[in-house]
């Protein structure tokens, strides 16, 4: 197979981080996507959490420039990244999971966002890969304190064309200022909290970093596909509602385990009280879901209780900082939606 034709143009200041496992059937579309980029990323690392399947060759061939780092065993999406952002300098960085791919002028469209000092995260326009639906125009923090993608799922009439801030980036394709991830790190340089191993991170991360001051941005002219399940698994992760079944007892672990997380390292307890409703609400219906299909996820979560003091410590830290010096802006707050 012969690579893609390797644009001769300046690269971005971007160092993009790929992390795998047993993603042979969307690696190779995914590396040529950054190849073909108008200004391709300045440095491209590939995490591979110990694949069983074709992976690693099929990502050495279709990227010969990729900084290849193979794992023997699956360390977790978040500890991956980490390890992948470590070993980058670039002013911003990408992270892209392997189902997803980008459109030549993703970096072009996107990158400009940051001009504005107090921009830390920017997330652009995915759709699936039919080019028709949705898949994620940045997220929001819903009242129940769900991740939202805004417009999942819905057909593409243009009702997200417009720039605007928002809470978060969907992790699938987020675009971050190293100088923000330098800031908001726990101690050791962990960007993601390996304690959630995957899932929330982006939600958390986003939540973080604007509690630190800093804001999230959409571009709607940054365009990317996202395939949404491959990373997770299984394919069948598609519908919001359904997500949850389709997933192994063991994602539904730290699904349900992360959400907590998020919770005591980020909320308030005004914000808390005053949406107690709607948190009550989703946590029991979480509840009653687990132990109807997976009742051993909910006694895991008692014996993994020592994670969540754990959390609170990290919260106390993050306040140690301190806050930067930008506005509050509406994306500061949870959306009035469920």
């Amino acid at each position: 197979m012969t690579g893609p034709a390797r644009p001769s143009g300046p690269r971005a200041p971007v160092a993009a981080i790929v992390v795998t496992w047993n993603s042979a059937a969307w690696i190779e579309p995914c590396l040529a996507s950054l190849a073909a980029l108008a200004r391709p990323p300045a440095e491209i690392v590939v995490v591979d959490n110990g694949s069983g399947d074709a992976t690693l060759d099929l990502a050495r061939r279709a990227c010969p420039e990729a900084e290849i780092v193979g794992e023997r065993t699956n360390l977790g999406y978040c500890k991956a990244n980490n390890l992948g952002i470590a070993r980058t300098r670039s002013p911003f960085v990408l992270v892209l999971n392997p189902d997803a791919r980008l459109a030549p002028r993703f970096l072009e469209e996107i990158l400009p966002a940051f001009e504005d000092p107090g921009v830390g995260i920017a997330a652009g326009k995915l759709l699936r890969p039919d080019g028709r639906t949705l898949d994620s125009a940045g997220q929001r923090l819903a009242r129940s304190r769900q991740p939202v993608d805004r417009g999942y799922g819905e057909p593409d009439a243009g009702q997200y064309d417009r720039d605007e801030e928002v809470f978060g980036a969907c992790g699938a394709a987020a675009v971050y200022r190293r100088a923000m991830l330098d800031e908001v790190a726990d101690p050791g340089g962990q960007v993601f909290d390996e304690a959630f191993f995957a899932f929330y991170e982006d939600l958390d991360l986003a939540w973080r970093a604007r509690r630190a001051g800093w804001r999230a941005v959409y571009r709607h002219r940054a365009v990317g596909w996202h395939a949404r399940g491959a990373t997770a698994g299984d394919p069948r992760v598609r519908a919001r509602g359904r997500a949850m079944l389709a997933r192994s007892a063991d994602s539904r672990y730290h699904v349900a385990k992360n959400r907590y997380l998020t919770i005591l390292r980020n909320d308030t307890p005004g914000g808390y009280l005053r949406d107690l409703p709607f948190i009550l609400a989703r946590d029991i219906g979480t509840a009653a879901l687990l132990l109807a299909t997976s009742p051993g996820v909910l006694g895991r979560l008692w014996r993994g209780r020592s994670a969540f003091p754990v959390a609170l410590e990290r919260r106390r830290l993050d306040a140690a900082r301190g806050r930067r010096d930008i506005p509050t802006r509406r994306a500061d707050l949870p959306e009035e939606r469920r």
